[in-house]
């Protein structure tokens, strides 16, 4: 068995990271076999990136209004059973009890604030639709940040121009989904 050559291999294999910002080709990029050498390529692997940027920042506005929707169902759930429950008093005792009803579903709740003898809960109900996708999109965001972190640790400046670039557009074009 010749050591010599498992040694030159692992050593040229190691000596192809550049650890310096630079525009040249010659790195890995997310793959072994996606190793991007002419200018051509490189501007190709760009304009991915900026497009893959682009749909991590939908990715992401399209999760925050998901929680819009989820937090509405939720403290609608909320409404419901407290209009339910026969613990409703029509005299508040302190301030801090008091909840503006915004669910028109229910018949029985009047349209002021009610009293409810319980404290409000701080946490919503775990509801296995909307956290279970919640989770997935914890996921697939996770997956986008990992892949984006990796194509930034080539050192290739191409690169990360690209996607600092991809992430402002995708920024202007999505950011102002599910905010409030």
């Amino acid at each position: 068995m010749d050591m010599n050559s498992t040694a030159t291999t692992t050593t040229a294999t190691t000596m192809m990271m550049t650890p310096w910002l630079h525009f040249s080709g010659g790195d890995y990029l997310i793959f072994k076999t996606w190793m991007p050498e002419s200018k051509g390529a490189i501007a190709g692997a760009c304009i991915g990136l900026v497009a893959f940027c682009i749909l991590e920042r939908w990715i992401a506005a399209f999760r925050r209004q998901m929680e819009i929707q989820w937090g509405s169902r939720a403290l609608a759930l909320i409404l419901r059973k407290q209009c339910n429950s026969n613990d409703v008093d029509d005299k508040p005792k302190d301030p801090s009890d008091k909840i503006d009803v915004i669910e028109e579903g229910c018949s029985s709740l009047p349209a002021t604030p009610v009293t409810v003898r319980s404290r409000p809960r701080l946490v919503p109900p775990f509801i296995p639709m909307h956290d279970i996708i919640r989770g997935v999109f914890q996921a697939v965001q996770s997956l986008f940040s990992y892949t984006l972190m990796l194509a930034v640790m080539t050192f290739n400046a191409s690169y990360i121009i690209s996607i600092v670039l991809g992430l402002a557009i995708g920024e202007v074009l999505f950011g102002r989904i599910g905010r409030v």
